[in-house]
């Protein structure tokens, strides 16, 4: 028995040494290229900033004359992996077309010492608590000065803009709706934090009565998400939108849905319904 013991004891011996010489050493970190995919910076006057522009291109871009719409996306260092994704599932159901993916963001995708300046640039009211609050109306200059016509100048694109913004940029998105309704197609709003702004919001959206020509967006908010802060506020400006003509709004509570699980169900429903042939 002893020898039995000994013998496997031994054979054990021997496999670990031999595994271990087939194990090879692995880089830690890897560089990982991702497929159709560019990263360009931008020197903002109007901001007095550098932007980081993520780019994502149709799979067949370079095969192809075509041109294409374009998604625009706030928060785009935390945003841009995840809509890349989302596009692709629903380019798999037929829900939307190929498109070009445009994600703003601040560096911090890339570079941990890189600061996020979202309270900055999405805020329209100087708030106490944000030290460089209210810078909307510059980021908006950035966006339609020179953003978009960089934009348009390297890549194909169609006339067909989307603006995508969740929480402070969800209050970004609905602001550059009501200022700047012409400067793009489609809106997607995900729990828009609204409880700063909602007076100055609701008093411009007041003062217009149809829009020139033909938008749609899309509103969300999380079931369990605070009433006073993002539902009460919420439904207070879908309400006044929603009688703007030529507007097609859609609203959509998530079931049991939180401020943190929600941008990805924004986006989701927010893109199938902009390109839903049936509520054009």
């Amino acid at each position: 028995m002893t020898k039995y013991i000994l013998t496997l004891f031994f054979a054990a011996i021997i496999w670990s040494c031999n595994y271990k010489d087939e194990i090879k050493p692995v880089q830690k970190y890897k560089t990982v290229t991702t497929k159709y995919t560019e990263i360009k910076e931008i020197i903002s006057k109007e901001v007095d900033d550098t932007f980081y522009v993520y780019v994502r291109l149709p799979k067949n871009y370079d095969q192809s004359n075509e041109k294409y719409p374009v998604l625009y996306l706030l928060d785009g260092d935390i945003s841009f992996n995840m809509a890349t994704s989302i596009v692709r599932y629903l380019q798999y159901g037929n829900d939307v077309p190929e498109m070009i993916i445009i994600g703003i963001g601040y560096g911090t995708m890339m570079n941990d010492n890189e600061q996020n300046f979202r309270e900055r640039d999405y805020s329209i009211s100087k708030v106490e608590r944000f030290h460089e609050s209210g810078g909307a109306d510059k980021y908006l200059n950035f966006i339609e000065k020179e953003l978009i016509p960089t934009v348009e100048k390297n890549y194909r694109t169609s006339n067909l803009r989307i603006l995508n913004g969740y929480s402070l940029g969800g209050l970004f998105t609905l602001n550059t709706l009501i200022d700047k309704p012409e400067l793009f197609n489609y809106y997607i709003a995900g729990s828009p934090y609204l409880s700063n702004d909602i007076s100055e919001l609701d008093e411009k959206a007041s003062q217009i009565n149809k829009f020139e020509k033909k938008k749609k967006l899309f509103i969300s908010v999380g079931e369990t998400e605070d009433q006073i802060e993002y539902h009460n506020p919420i439904k207070r400006i879908e309400e006044k939108l929603d009688k703007i003509e030529n507007l097609s709004l859609k609203f959509v509570e998530f079931e049991n849905g939180t401020h943190f699980t929600c941008p990805t169900e924004a986006l989701t429903y927010g893109l199938r319904f902009v390109f839903s042939i049936m509520e054009q």
